[in-house]
């Protein structure tokens, strides 16, 4: 074997629980929250202080008389059960590239503040819907308010319920330093 495929970014799990938990220098076993992968022997000082932690661990090697692959922390995410740590788990866990966008993708957006012109309304592939009472389905806090539900009364009494997805890829235009990005992402 000429190089393993581990993961490079590491492992996000937690350390087994022991009863034996030692003060300085411990070896401890790290269980990885995806259950297919192994546990991973980490030697650490922190065992108490990371007991009840979600944490990055990498593989560094293993032995082929060892039972478990030794590795070596990273960082720590947070608390077991925390709703931001338990969704970063999921986002390193998935590969979902969270990093903040490079200076040239954001060059690829319009200016504010933005607003719809002439040659928009003129596009035959849009409608104008700005006369319909539509409101935001989106979480307080959201930083992009793209998705939005409107109901109205048809003439014949039924209902219409309209789901309105902002049309992102609108400002997305091939080759650019955003479309790149998207590519990567």
């Amino acid at each position: 074997v000429t190089r393993r495929n581990w993961r490079a970014r590491g492992y996000c799990g937690s350390l087994k629980p022991s009863d034996r938990l030692k003060h300085g220098a411990a070896s401890v076993l790290f269980m990885p929250v995806e259950r297919r992968f192994p546990m991973v022997r980490i030697q650490t000082r922190q065992s108490d202080a990371l007991m009840d932690k979600r944490i990055v661990v990498v593989i560094d090697g293993w032995d082929a008389d060892s039972m478990y692959p030794h590795g070596h922390y990273v960082r720590t995410l947070g608390i077991i059960g925390d709703r931001d740590t338990e969704t970063e788990v999921l986002l390193i866990e998935n590969d979902v590239n969270t990093s903040p966008f490079t200076p040239a993708v954001h060059e690829c957006v319009p200016p504010l503040p933005w607003s719809v012109s002439e040659e928009h309304l003129r596009d035959p592939n849009r409608a104008d819907l700005r006369h319909i009472g539509v409101c935001s389905v989106d979480p307080p806090g959201c930083k992009d308010i793209d998705d939005a539900l409107h109901v109205r009364e048809l003439p014949n009494g039924n209902l219409e319920v309209g789901v309105h997805i902002a049309d992102v890829t609108h400002f997305l235009l091939p080759g650019t330093a955003m479309d790149l990005e998207a590519m990567r992402r």
